[in-house]
């Protein structure tokens, strides 16, 4: 698909649901005691592969995704091998549930997800009781054995919030307390949903703290994914004539580092909660910003903003000076690894970049000149390309850019609304 530049992105987006919120939905109420109601899930591939295995363990699911009724029933033991897809939230943070359960499952994937790194669910899950069988000891296909599980009290080497909500889901069902200590916070929706259910749960900096309990069933409505909603908030910065406004957004702290980043690089951005329930929603205004500024992206924020790193690649582009990022070397364990992708494709399209192994440093106020790129199945860097795209000379043409359908199955959709060629 080639997407040629735009005379003007104007707008107001209702973004799709939060996609690492309905992953833990999703489970939380095949794991609760009486059923649940859950409005406004994701639909995409990713949460898709979560509901499949719940309802493959015997979860009973009645209604739609935009009102979906839980029926929670014992696991049963699967014959057929549970297929992750393409989704790295569903296969650690079912690997966590499934250590806790009594019954022997084995979990695949795509070749993609069959290349990202699972020693660091195994390592933690095996100290409590459970026992895998992988691929080079740290690869998909994983077989779990599951076990009746201790707490324990477990550093993790990287901040994730996907082993950190595996060990906690699998603490759940297990004898003792069960503590994480993170190097740096990483995003708490897990933690969150789990204090709103009455769930033992004590934070204190990096350190979660977690008492084995059983919970009821409870309502919830997705809100907006501010992930999704980033793209359309660096469009609107970096586009010489733009406006977007997006409602109904989440803006969880935890989630908000693309915004503060914005921020310091001087973007004319604003945001403001409007309503704080499990998670606090809000709106979020951007325009056109001719005077932002590149920076180096404090470390600590790293872990905060993982997923929207990339993206600030492409606002260090129309930056004045060099904009930095270092110490992300978990980017080049995603769906792709990011950094090459990031590079190479730049390269492709006319702007200058430099490589690092754990970042990149972008220097700024250059010119998108246009190409064909490949984001190697990659949703984000395939919709990251795109809004390039949009701020281009002559247009880039994104190969494969189906496979936005992992993460934002309508994001063109969103694209047409906001865009005048």
């Amino acid at each position: 698909m080639k997407i040629l530049p735009a005379k003007k992105v104007s707008g107001t987006l209702d973004v799709p649901p939060d996609k690492s919120i309905t992953h833990r939905a999703f489970i939380l109420s095949a794991l609760a005691e009486t059923e649940s109601t859950l409005y406004n899930l994701l639909r995409c591939l990713d949460t898709e592969r979560t509901y499949d295995i719940l309802k493959t363990l015997g979860t009973v699911f009645e209604g739609d995704w935009e009102k979906m009724k839980v029926v929670p029933r014992p696991f049963v033991e699967p014959i057929d091998p549970l297929f992750c897809g393409n989704s790295g939230t569903t296969t650690r943070l079912m690997s966590g549930v499934l250590a806790s359960h009594e019954m022997f499952t084995i979990l695949y994937g795509d070749p993609s997800l069959s290349r990202r790194p699972m020693r660091r669910v195994m390592e933690p899950l095996e100290m409590m009781g459970a026992r895998f069988m992988a691929r080079q000891n740290n690869f998909l296909p994983m077989a779990i054995k599951g076990n009746h599980l201790s707490g324990i009290s477990y550093k993790t080497p990287v901040a994730s919030a996907q082993v950190k909500s595996a060990i906690l889901l699998a603490g759940l069902r297990a004898s003792g307390r069960t503590i994480v200590i993170e190097p740096a916070k990483s995003r708490d929706h897990t933690e969150r949903m789990l204090k709103n259910l009455g769930v033992p749960v004590e934070e204190e900096g990096t350190r979660v703290v977690l008492e084995p309990s059983s919970f009821k069933g409870f309502k919830m409505r997705i809100p907006g994914d501010i992930s999704s909603a980033a793209f359309f908030i660096v469009l609107g910065a970096i586009h010489p004539n733009a406006r977007i406004t997006i409602t109904e957004v989440g803006l969880n702290p935890t989630r908000t580092g693309l915004l503060e980043v914005m921020k310091l690089m001087g973007a004319n951005v604003e945001w403001e909660i409007t309503e704080e329930n499990l998670e606090p929603i809000g709106v979020v205004r951007v325009e056109t910003s001719p005077n932002m500024k590149g920076i180096i992206v404090p470390k600590d924020m790293i872990p905060l903003m993982i997923d929207e790193l990339p993206l600030v690649a492409l606002l260090g582009v129309f930056a004045k000076g060099e904009t930095v990022v270092r110490g992300a070397e978990e980017l080049r364990k995603k769906e792709s690894d990011r950094i090459k992708v990031l590079v190479e494709n730049f390269r492709r399209i006319g702007v200058e970049v430099e490589e690092f192994r754990d970042g990149f440093k972008v220097s700024g106020k250059q010119r998108i000149k246009g190409g064909v790129v490949d984001p190697e199945g990659d949703h984000r860097m395939a919709m990251l390309f795109s809004i390039a795209g949009l701020v281009s000379e002559e247009g880039i043409d994104v190969k494969n850019h189906e496979c936005v359908a992992v993460s934002l199955p309508n994001f063109y959709e969103l694209l047409e609304r906001v865009m005048m060629v």
